[in-house]
């Protein structure tokens, strides 16, 4: 009993910090910090709001975090 209880408060602890890590990766362009960057959010930078449509896989009209790591990803592969 006491290494379940262990392992609950372990486990619990554990997506504590992830839930904080995520929240603290919200990008400078959220303005509203849902976690999302929507057409709107995107238009203050030329070169996002340019590929926004390229950029929103599953066409929500909006970017998630995932979605704006393949942006970096591919501007960190050309070079």
């Amino acid at each position: 009993m006491k290494k379940l209880l262990l392992a609950s408060v372990l486990g619990f602890a554990t997506l504590s910090v992830f839930a904080e890590s995520e929240e603290m990766a919200i990008h400078p362009l959220d303005t509203d910090k849902d976690g999302l960057v929507s057409i709107d959010e995107a238009k203050i930078d030329t070169t996002l709001s340019a590929i926004f449509a390229e950029l929103d896989i599953n066409q929500d009209g909006y970017l998630s975090q995932l979605e704006l790591e393949v942006k970096t990803e591919n501007e960190t592969n050309e070079f």
